[in-house]
């Protein structure tokens, strides 16, 4: 590991010279709120009395449910519609009584099963804000705890540790650390630099620039600069992988210029926090019940479906009768289980276990309308491109809602296994401090990207434990979550084969690893998709219909948001929106940055530019 003296030595080299050297002189610890974990900004903090206006939100996903909050305590009278019994979307949680020990007391209502591990990382300012507003704290962290460990199937090993320097010098400390990134050369190291610093110019304002670096693979962008190396192929895939599970051969450079800008801020933005589990109990179930202790509604297992058009837009949305030959619906996913496709133990859809599978309601039979002066569409990929597909006729037939049906969704399959007993994780995947690795980063194997040990134990320098969930800290197992980045070409295999075959890729990281006494797949389906032209077909917020207006982490905004925080930012972004369409001055929403680069890092691209030599701009930024 650097040395103080060390560093300072070069960081003049690293960090544009004297631009740089001069910045360690600059005070750059306080960023005011965003300092805290969760900014408060009093101008947010409002409960307003009804104001009259109705607002339907389609999806009670992560953004509807935001978007509901938010509208909620500004007077709308909100109604979320849900084709599912569980709200959250990707971040709901159940119970599996079929997974884990079974010495377990028949009352016990079953282990967590979510769909998979969140992270929130201090770059979520808005998502913060907005959990901190309301009393819904993240469980704490070990604030020296890394998650930035990586296996490189070929190139070996490589950490990024958390900086320990007071700022400002730990944002140098930061960037020196990702310039000695374990798998490159002396050589790579100094073209990793010179792309980072192309890519961490973008301009999330500039559509040019946008429309540019959507239309171009990292791959190739690499190899347009001459740094296709296979280091700096193995550091780029590690971070498409862990943000987009996509390698560089398919991943747009747009798509890792967003990640970058977010990872060159401040080293307190790269500190993570994780819900408090189960989320369904801690996060999802409290915003339902604020939605409804302030007059809103929600209706789950209601699939909207057509939409009815009026002289002013959107007049109201249909929900899809459920068929007569439908005998059950997934609680966890809402899909529909047909006459026929009741087999096994699992949802043929999401994997969840039968227990899971309800029957279908007699109401559920007829078609239902909701009627509301606006509308905000917050369903996830699949979900939107049927409703723009099913509509496209009563929409106008306009470009907008023609490029809805070719938003592309991504399938991610989460493996979870338990094993009998402890010790087999930590012998083997140990971090700097001899401390067990919470996550490992995987790139280049068949059927892993990333590994999480759930049943992990880490102690911090603060001396106090810290576990994922208390539900294992007293249990003599071993818990393994696994992403499979490529589920696509093994869809049709079974959950056990699937296992199977992520069993044999961890066995390469812990040789003594027994078989895994229990395992569950989850099916995402649901995933952004990162290819090149998706940012095209995206949505903007406000659609070519006044009242109706879509949000979540499928749609394009100027705003350097990714990923959870970007559904929180789309969902103040549309509740600003509807508070101006009703002519209400109270109550707007405060949005804040997610992503800033400080004087370091705009030293280091000043004059930067994301084309590529000859093209679009030149070398210099184009704005």
């Amino acid at each position: 590991m650097t040395t103080r003296r060390e560093f300072f030595t070069r960081a003049g080299w690293f960090a544009g010279g004297l631009a740089a050297a001069g910045a360690l002189a600059v005070p750059l610890s306080s960023r005011g709120e965003l300092d805290n974990p969760y900014p408060s900004i009093k101008e947010n903090q409002v409960e307003l009395p009804p104001n009259g206006k109705s607002v339907v939100v389609m999806g009670g996903g992560l953004a509807g449910m935001q978007a509901g909050v938010e509208l909620a305590s500004r007077g709308f009278k909100v109604t979320v519609l849900e084709k599912s019994h569980t709200p959250g979307g990707k971040l709901k949680s159940w119970r599996d009584k079929h997974f884990g020990p079974q010495d377990e007391d028949p009352s016990f209502p079953g282990y967590i099963r979510e769909h998979g591990v969140h992270g929130v990382w201090g770059y979520y300012h808005n998502l913060r804000e907005f959990l901190g507003r309301h009393g819904w704290p993240l469980a704490d962290a070990p604030g020296d705890m890394s998650i930035y460990h990586y296996q490189d199937r070929t190139n070996g090993t490589a950490v990024i540790p958390m900086p320990s320097w007071p700022a400002p010098y730990d944002r140098l400390q930061l960037l020196s650390y990702m310039s000695e990134f374990g798998i490159l050369t002396p050589d790579e190291r100094k073209n990793l630099l010179s792309v980072v610093k192309k890519l961490a110019s973008y301009d999330c304002n500039d559509r040019k620039q946008t429309a540019y670096l959507d239309g171009i693979t990292l791959e190739a962008y690499l190899k347009a600069l001459g740094c296709h190396t296979p280091g700096i192929v193995a550091f780029f895939n590690s971070f498409s992988e862990l943000g987009y599970y996509e390698g560089i051969d398919k991943a747009s450079a747009l798509t890792l210029a967003k990640e970058i800008i977010l990872f060159v801020g401040s080293p307190d933005d790269l500190k993570m926090n994780f819900y408090r589990n189960p989320t369904a109990e801690t996060f999802l179930k409290p915003m339902a019940d604020y939605i409804r202790a302030h007059g809103g509604e929600i209706f789950y297992h209601t699939e909207v479906g057509g939409v009815e058009i009026g002289d002013r837009g959107v007049a109201a949305v249909k929900a899809l009768p459920v068929p007569p030959n439908v005998v059950r619906r997934c609680a966890v996913c809402g899909e529909l289980i047909y006459e026929g496709m009741e087999h096994g133990h699992e949802c043929p859809y999401c994997g969840a276990h039968s227990d899971m599978l309800v029957p279908i309601r007699d109401s559920e039979r007829a078609e239902r309308t909701f009627r509301a002066d606006y509308f905000v569409c917050a369903l996830d990929g699949p979900g939107l491109s049927r409703f723009a597909s099913a509509n496209i006729e009563a929409f106008g037939n306009s470009e907008y809602f023609r490029r809805l049906q070719n938003v592309r969704s991504k399938s991610v399959y989460v493996c979870t296994m338990w094993f009998e007993g402890r010790g087999y994780w930590e012998r083997a995947l140990k971090d700097s401090q001899g401390r067990p690795v919470p996550v490992l980063i995987t790139t280049g194997y068949e059927n892993i990207s990333v590994l999480i040990n759930r049943s992990v134990r880490i102690r911090g320098a603060d001396g106090k434990q810290w576990a994922w969930s208390n539900e294992y800290v007293d249990k003599n197992v071993t818990v393994i979550e696994t992403h499979m980045p490529r589920a696509e070409k093994v869809s049709g295999n079974s959950s056990k084969e699937i296992a199977a075959l992520c069993y044999g890729d961890v066995k390469q990281f812990i040789p003594d690893l027994p078989e895994p006494r229990g395992s569950y797949v989850n099916r995402w389906n649901t995933y952004l998709n990162c290819h090149v032209g998706e940012e095209a077909n995206r949505p903007t917020i406000q659609s070519p219909i006044d009242n109706l207006l879509f949000i979540g982490d499928i749609v394009s905004i100027t705003h350097t948001a990714e990923w959870m925080e970007k559904t929180n930012v789309t969902a103040k972004w549309a509740t600003n929106l509807l508070l101006d369409k009703a002519g209400q001055t109270a109550g707007r929403i405060t949005i804040l940055p997610s992503a800033i680069l400080g004087l370091p890092v705009r030293a280091l691209v000043a004059g930067q530019s994301v084309y590529l030599p000859g093209q679009g701009g030149g070398d210099r930024a184009s704005h």
